[in-house]
Order: structure tokens, then C-alpha cells, then sequence
């Protein structure tokens, strides 16, 4: 069953960005890590809700009233809003337990908040700040700045600036950075690195390998994954599969500062295998 997933969720990745459907990776990514997505059903309720959107905001006259109303639907009439209490539930980034609870961190509820809106029309698309993920509206060169996290509060550049506490003398590089538009593939690697990043503090090293295989699979170049991936591995006594990524992060990476401490725990890795066979 998770090959399966696993398959899937390579097929996916593989298309381009316009063919990409967000919301149906993202949902493989909560099926593979937790084996309790119903994938159709949750894809149903994103085209429903949008339904309902539709004619609230279709006689809107103007950008900032049609966020008003998707806004006040989204937040007002469907209650979805910040997980601020516990935010680092593992839930908060799985896009069916949100649209469960109404409740998730920044990126989980903008996923959401695009995908009901770009089946409405909307111009909307994601921005990936630091620490903080929001939604832009309108053009890339004049965008309306939108925090779901936040009830959909408008946003203004410097708002944005501080929410990250960066500089004013940084605005332009800021802006180049961080203000741009998010492909969907940088949207599902941030939502694992949240989920890696919760599953190790928690030390649920199972979870946490899934969620490292899974951003190898988007980016196969963040060699620092291909190394996490074979770490986990070594501690879930998978050592085949940790000797390989440690030995392919050691090719890639043969001068990094860690190769003589990894270089040891491969001849350790090896050494025991030995003694195995």
C-alpha cells in the first residue's frame, strides 16, 4: 500500500507546474504518512466549498471586496483559522485533519485557501517567507499580500518585512527573495520540512524517514536529504538503505565538514553487515 502511494506521488511531482494538482499531492503526502486520507472525499469537499464560494464572490466589483467576502466565508462561515495553541501538531500540516478541525499552521490553510480559490478563478498563488507562508492576490508586480494564518488579514510589504523582522534596507532583496511566487513543488517540500522537523523533535524516526523521502523525491539534488534519509535509516536498522544514501551523499558532498564522521559510520554500517552475513 505505501509503494503505492509512494508510486503515486512520483507520478504526480513528475508533471509541470500547471498540470501539478496541489491539493491531490498534498493529500498523498497526509495518505503516506498517517494511511488516513480517503483522498476523493477530501477532494470533493475542496470542489464543494468552492461551489458555495462561487456566487458570493462572482458580483464582487473590486480585488479587495472579493477577499472580503472568500475571506468571510472561509473564516467566518467555515471557521477555519490559526492553530495557534498547538501548532506543532503533527495534524496542523495534513491537509484532511485541517479541513477536519478548521485548524492548521500558515502553509496547510493558504494550500487550502488556493486551491478553493484557483477553482473560483481567483488569481491567488503562494508565497513562501521566512517562517511564515502566505497567499498573494492579483499581479507578481503589484500583489495584494494576504496572511491566512491571520483571518486573511491584508498585508502591506512592510508588514511583511516585519512578520520576518528584515530590515528596511533589505526591502528590495526581500522582496526578490521571498516575495515571489512559490511552485507547487517548493510548497509540498516546505510542508514536509515542517513534518521532518516536528517527527525528530519528537523522535518518531519512522515518520520522519517518510517525510525525508518524500522531499528527496521532489528535490533529489538537496543532498543534505539524501544524508538525513540515510541517518534515519541507520536509526531504524535499515542498513542497506543507509549505507546507500550515506555512500551517495559522501560522492556528492566528498569535502563537506561531516565526510570523516559519516566515512565512520559507513565502516561501522559495513563492519555489522558483515558480521550479519
Amino acid at each position: 500500500m505505501l509503494q503505492k502511494i509512494r508510486d503515486a506521488f512520483t507520478r504526480e511531482i513528475a508533471k509541470d507546474e500547471s498540470s501539478l494538482n496541489l491539493a491531490y499531492a498534498a493529500l498523498l503526502i497526509s495518505e503516506y504518512l498517517t494511511q488516513a486520507a480517503d483522498i476523493t472525499f477530501y477532494l470533493a469537499i475542496l470542489d464543494g466549498m468552492a461551489d458555495i464560494a462561487q456566487p458570493l464572490v462572482q458580483t464582487a466589483e473590486t480585488d479587495l471586496e472579493v477577499i472580503e467576502r472568500f475571506n468571510r466565508y472561509m473564516f467566518g462561515e467555515m471557521g477555519f483559522s490559526g492553530n495557534f495553541k498547538n501548532y506543532y501538531l503533527p495534524d496542523n500540516s495534513f491537509l484532511n485533519k485541517v479541513i477536519d478541525s478548521r485548524k492548521g499552521i500558515p502553509i496547510a490553510l493558504s494550500v487550502i485557501y488556493l486551491e478553493i480559490g484557483q477553482r473560483l478563478g481567483l488569481p491567488v498563488w503562494g508565497i513562501g517567507m521566512p517562517g511564515h507562508f502566505i497567499v498573494g492576490y492579483g499581479s507578481v508586480t503589484d500583489p495584494i499580500y494576504i496572511d491566512v494564518f491571520d483571518q486573511g488579514r491584508i498585508l502591506s510589504e512592510d508588514d511583511c518585512l516585519a512578520i520576518c523582522h528584515i530590515p528596511l534596507s533589505d526591502r528590495l532583496n526581500f522582496r526578490n527573495e521571498f516575495l515571489k511566487p512559490a511552485t507547487k513543488k517548493t510548497i509540498l517540500f516546505r510542508m514536509l520540512l515542517n513534518l521532518k522537523q516536528i517527527y525528530v523533535e519528537q523522535k518518531d524516526w519512522e515518520s520522519a524517514h517518510k517525510a525525508v523521502d518524500f522531499m528527496v523525491l521532489i528535490h533529489p539534488q538537496e543532498i543534505i536529504e539524501i544524508r538525513d534519509r540515510g541517518l534515519l535509516a541507520y536509526r531504524l536498522d535499515r542498513l542497506h538503505d543507509a549505507l546507500f544514501d550515506l555512500k551517495r551523499y559522501l560522492f556528492l558532498a566528498s569535502n563537506g565538514i561531516d565526510a570523516t564522521w559519516l566515512e565512520n559510520r559507513v565502516e561501522a554500517i559495513e563492519e555489522k553487515l558483515n558480521r550479519l552475513n
